[in-house]
C-alpha cells in the first residue's frame, strides 16, 4: 500500500525506499510525487499530463490513513468488503477489523463552490449494499469526509513542504448504522 510507505517514510522516518534503477534512495519529495502520480490511471508522469490536483486519490487516502495511524489505529485495504479501509485497534494478526470506512473528498472550501466542484455521487443502494455487507461481517460503517484545501492554497503550502500541505486537509467521521425497528424499541 501507498500510504503505508509512505507514512513509514514520511511520518516515521523507518524506510528507505529505493529506485531499483539507479539504486538511489528516493526522498520524501520523490516518494510524495511518486505515489501522486500513479494514484491516476493512467498515471500522470509525462510532460504533457494535466497538472496533479489536491484532491488525487493518493493524498485524499493518505490524510486518513495518517490520521487514524495517529491516533493508534491499524488501516488496511477493504476492497475484499466494498470499502476503502477495515479500521483495527492492533492489527490483523491480533483481532477482526472493528470498522470498515469510505472515504469522501468534500469540497466545502468556499474555492470549490465558486468552481461547482462537487464530491462523487452514490445513490442511496449503493450505502445500503454496503451497510448490509457490514453488518454481516460484525462491521460498522464509518464514512470519512476529508475536506479538499483549494489549488493555489495547497501549492502554496506545498513550498514550505510536504506537512504544510498536509495540514490543510481536515478529516470528519460520520459513523452509519443499521437501525431495526424491532431490535431498537
Amino acid at each position: 500500500m501507498p500510504e503505508e510507505a509512505f507514512f513509514l517514510s514520511f511520518g516515521l522516518g523507518v524506510l528507505e525506499i529505493t529506485d531499483p534503477a539507479s539504486g538511489r534512495v528516493l526522498s520524501r519529495q520523490d516518494l510524495f510525487n511518486l505515489f501522486r502520480q500513479y494514484s491516476y490511471f493512467p498515471p500522470r508522469n509525462g510532460p504533457d499530463e494535466p497538472d496533479l490536483e489536491p484532491d488525487d486519490g493518493f493524498l485524499v487516502h493518505y490524510a486518513v490513513y495518517h490520521h487514524f495511524r495517529s491516533l493508534g489505529w491499524v488501516p488496511r485495504a477493504g476492497i475484499k468488503f466494498g470499502v476503502d479501509w477495515l479500521l483495527y485497534a492492533r492489527g490483523p494478526v491480533f483481532d477482526h477489523a472493528e470498522f470498515g470506512l469510505i472515504v469522501i473528498p468534500s469540497y466545502s472550501d468556499a474555492w470549490w463552490k465558486k468552481e461547482g466542484k462537487q464530491g462523487p455521487r452514490k445513490p442511496w443502494s449503493w450505502l445500503h449494499s454496503v451497510v448490509r455487507v457490514l453488518s454481516h461481517v460484525t462491521k460498522s460503517l464509518v464514512l470519512i469526509y476529508v475536506d479538499v484545501p483549494p489549488p493555489h492554497k495547497f501549492e502554496e503550502a506545498l513550498k514550505d513542504g510536504i506537512t504544510e500541505a498536509m495540514k490543510l486537509y481536515k478529516v470528519r467521521e460520520v459513523m452509519v448504522k443499521r437501525w431495526s425497528s424491532n431490535r431498537n424499541r
